[in-house]
């Protein structure tokens, strides 16, 4: 204990965090705390469990459950300035130390085998969805991981040596797991990664260790008993969050002791040389990573819980994978190939042409859908009535702008640089910055970046920095408001910029500004940075454009002078909302005040555009807000030059523009400007989503000739995936099941080879008509008895109130009792041909 001190210091908190401190929150905490002298310690209220405040394993093992009340002890030379700190951090940065990561569809349900299997005789097994996709390959089953019990026969040698022995393992892992951090490829790898550090580096682990091995145990003892004692407790904990931890610690062990003791523990890398479904009890996050992923193509696991980090990086990397699956290793030892059908919770032995023949359609349906998402994502966005609204991604690495790109980003609208600078010993130099920067450009191509100098501050702290603890850190110390203390480190990144735009289209803006004076001092700077790379004679874009984002209330009402001193501007809704509304958004007993909806801040939007506007400038967004396509009709409405969003919504946002209206926008919005309260807004925004939706009932992408569908069974599938890679319904299987519904009470097959299954129900987007022409005639149980070689399939939006399937089934149930109708519509076979005359004889309107 620190000398001298004799009044420890102590606070309480509630956990803010939705899954508890867990690994990653966890080992943040143990990070910053091991920033000060003091001995820090934590005590969850709820259940009395203790813990070391610099041990990661200590925190996780005290099972902190979001809502727990958690008390905080400080004693030491520095307890004040830690107490100071450590309540600013759990305040502010603890409720963003847990990226949110993309979770499984928790609402759908396991279900059994699809229509087109099910009067099939199939074994098949179910588990649970956690990465969604179809894979299908060579069934691998490898062994589970598990500790050795204990190593009774080894003898110890002098406990020095077994220290050294101990410590030299654990610098040989700490390399090997930098080494793939530094090759990590995504924000979910290297924040499992960066854990899987610090649960090696935990000081209670070491310390239970060291004492083991003062008390006779060898190196490899030591560090199996230690293990053993830490994986006992989190699984004991209530929460799966906790207990999924313990395969991180059995990894990490298993890792050391193969440094101890060679593969005799471990099993020798699995090298993958074909498709292959990995089968087994548990699998580690670093053997998932060990795997060549060009021939990973599923995974079925016995045990592993939905947010375990092996779950987090199949999700990551697109890998489709169920798990608790009962028996898994055993159930497919003897199978040559297995299908995984993640979308369901399947997993069924590939052994039938039924089954091969089923799951090649759901790969064409799901290959086409993704491309036609790309495809109409490659283009300019803009709505229906031509007004232009550009796309672009939010990223935080040259990696995250490749993809976004390839997911149809028309550029980058913000780049987030704080993430080069977070979770190092040191900032990155010139040079570094440079090289990562004039990447981005040039594959960027002609296409804009928008590069946000550093936006840190007392809430996203910097240990390099040593930014002071601030009580209010969100009106503190941060973004731009740092960079004249920091110039230096300011002027490197500027410079790296500046030189970065000699390789492409970069934009530089500048986080957090709140005046005049500040603009005219990063101009100053700008225009002194460009000076000096002209006198070196280093390449620079003289004409790269400066902006800022729009964070504070008090730059909206500058506009004009601020125009006729920048280029462009980007809206930051998360903190513009904030401030606007005096609403701590972390704050459980005000947050729910935080609406961007609200009409007042709706106003103060339209005041922003309008007024940059009014200036010949251009002006974004970046904000969440800009993300959501339910916020489109405002977003359009305002007038946005455009709008950055994260990548994976970027053909969906693209696809919504394209079917909405300009002018209905605007009009929409000057209704919620006009509106009273949030729930009015919120309701115009309901009306306008229905609104959006309007579409031809036929188009030519839904009438199918010489299909080669077999069953009754198979051609209704074939009609529901021709409407999902229309992108009129986002949900096929509810659809199918709809459709079945209504088939099971009557038949549908009218006779004379006619069949018209149809629906009502809101898992459609928009009322659709599609007409599948059959190779070959199917049973249908039809009143005739006869089979069928046309359906014609009606989908109608539960919520259409104008009754006008039931007017156009009639038409058609009519039209069809015609044989000159019958004939003439089995005559054509050319898509266009059927579409025009079906138009014209129901009166469809296309």
């Amino acid at each position: 204990m620190s000398q001298g001190v004799c009044n420890p210091v102590e606070f309480k908190f509630v956990c803010p965090l939705p899954n508890g401190l867990h690994a990653r929150p966890a080992s943040q905490l143990a990070e910053f705390a091991g920033g000060f002298a003091s001995e820090l310690s934590l005590t969850n209220l709820r259940t009395g469990a203790g813990a070391n405040l610099k041990s990661t394993l200590a925190i996780i093992s005290a099972d902190v459950r979001s809502g727990d009340e958690c008390s905080v002890r400080i004693v030491g030379t520095d307890e004040e300035s830690a107490r100071a700190a450590l309540r600013a951090y759990i305040d502010q940065s603890l409720p963003f130390s847990d990226q949110p990561l993309s979770a499984p569809d928790e609402s759908r349900k396991p279900i059994a085998l699809p229509r087109a299997l099910a009067h099939l005789t199939i074994s098949y097994h179910s588990g649970v969805a956690v990465s969604a996709g179809i894979g299908k390959g060579k069934a691998v089953v490898i062994g589970g991981m598990h500790l050795p019990e204990a190593l009774e026969e080894e003898r110890a040698e002098d406990p020095k040596r077994e220290e050294r022995k101990i410590e030299r393992a654990l610098a040989a892992v700490r390399e090997r797991i930098k080494g793939m951090l530094s090759r990590s490829m995504s924000p979910a790898e290297a924040g499992v990664l960066k854990a899987h550090l610090a649960i090696l580096d935990d000081i209670s682990l070491s310390d239970k260790v060291s004492q083991l091995i003062a008390e006779g145990r060898s190196a490899g003892q030591a560090l199996i008993e230690a293990a053993q004692h830490f994986i006992s407790t989190l699984q004991q904990s209530t929460s799966a969050y906790i207990r999924d931890r313990a395969v991180d610690l059995q990894e990490i062990c298993l890792r050391v002791l193969e440094e101890l003791y060679g593969s005799r523990f471990t099993a020798p890398a699995l090298q993958l040389s074909e498709p292959s479904v990995v089968v087994a009890e548990t699998l580690a996050p670093q053997q998932l990573l060990s795997f060549d992923s060009r021939w990973l193509h599923g995974i079925v696991l016995e045990y592993a819980g939905t947010t375990s980090h092996t779950v987090i990086l199949a999700r990551s990397l697109g890998i489709p994978t169920v798990v608790g699956v009962k028996d898994a290793p055993v159930l497919f030892s003897q199978e040559h190939d297995v299908v995984v059908d993640a979308n369901r919770g399947l997993v069924i032995p590939n052994g039938t042409a039924a089954i091969q023949r089923f799951y090649d359609r759901e790969r064409r349906v799901q290959e086409a859908r993704q491309n036609a998402l790309l495809r109409d994502g490659y283009g300019r966005a803009a709505t229906r009535d031509g007004q232009r609204l550009e796309v672009a991604a939010n990223v935080s690495s040259g990696e995250e702008a490749i993809v976004a790109f390839a997911n149809g980003a028309e550029s980058i609208g913000l780049f987030r640089t704080e993430m080069l600078f977070i979770g190092r010993d040191e900032a990155p130099d010139e040079e570094e910055q440079f090289s990562i920067y004039r990447e981005v450009a040039r594959s960027a191509g002609k296409r804009p970046v928008i590069i946000r100098t550093i936006d840190i501050g007392g809430d996203k702290p910097v240990p390099n920095l040593n930014l002071p603890a601030e009580s209010n850190p969100y009106l503190g110390f941060r973004g731009m408001r740092i960079y004249q203390e920091h110039r230096d480190l300011f002027r490197a990144q500027l410079r790296a910029l500046l030189r970065a735009s000699a390789f492409g289209r970069i934009q530089i803006m500048a986080p957090m500004v709140s005046t005049i004076e500040e603009v005219l001092w990063l101009k100053a700077q700008f225009a002194e940075l460009k000076q000096e790379l002209n006198e070196t004679g280093i390449s620079f874009d003289e004409n790269i454009p400066l902006g800022i984002m729009i964070e504070v209330p008090s730059i909206a009402f500058i506009l004009d002078q601020l125009c006729t001193e920048l280029d462009f501007f980007s809206i930051g809704t998360n903190d513009l909302n904030q401030y606007f509304l005096a609403v701590d958004r972390d704050n459980a007993k005000v947050a729910a005040l935080s609406r961007v909806h609200h009409p007042s801040f709706l106003r103060f939007l339209r005041h922003i555009v309008d007024g940059v506007h009014e200036h010949g400038k251009w002006v974004g967004m970046c904000g969440e807000m800009a993300g959501d396509p339910a916020n489109l009709p405002i977003l359009i409405g305002l007038g946005l030059d455009e709008i950055s969003a994260a990548s994976p919504q970027i053909p969906i946002l693209k696809q919504k523009i394209a079917e909405l209206s300009a002018a209905e926008c605007r009009l929409i919005l000057d209704r919620m400007t006009s509106a009273a309260q949030v729930k009015d807004v919120e309701m115009l925004l309901a009306e306008a989503q229905s609104q959006v939706v309007e579409q031809a009932l036929l188009s030519t992408d839904l009438v199918i000739v010489g299909s080669d569908s077999e069953t009754k069974e198979e051609a209704i599938r074939e009609l529901v995936d021709a409407l999902y890679m229309a992108g009129r319904t986002q949900d096929p299987d509810r659809l199918e099941e709809v459709v079945w519904q209504r088939e099971s009470a009557y038949s549908t097959g009218l006779g004379h080879g006619f069949a018209i299954p149809h629906c009502r129900s809101d898992a459609i987007n928009a009322n659709s008509v599609a007409v599948l022409k059959l190779s070959k005639p199917v049973e249908w149980a039809a009143l005739d008895g006869k089979p069928v070689s046309m359906v014609i399939l009606l989908a109608v939006r539960e919520s259409d109130a104008n009754n006008s399937h039931m007017q156009v089934l009639a038409k058609l149930a009519r039209r069809l009792m015609n044989e000159s109708f019958r004939q003439e519509l089995g005559r054509l076979e050319r898509p266009p041909e059927i579409m025009a005359f079906l138009s014209r004889e129901l009166e469809l309107g296309n």
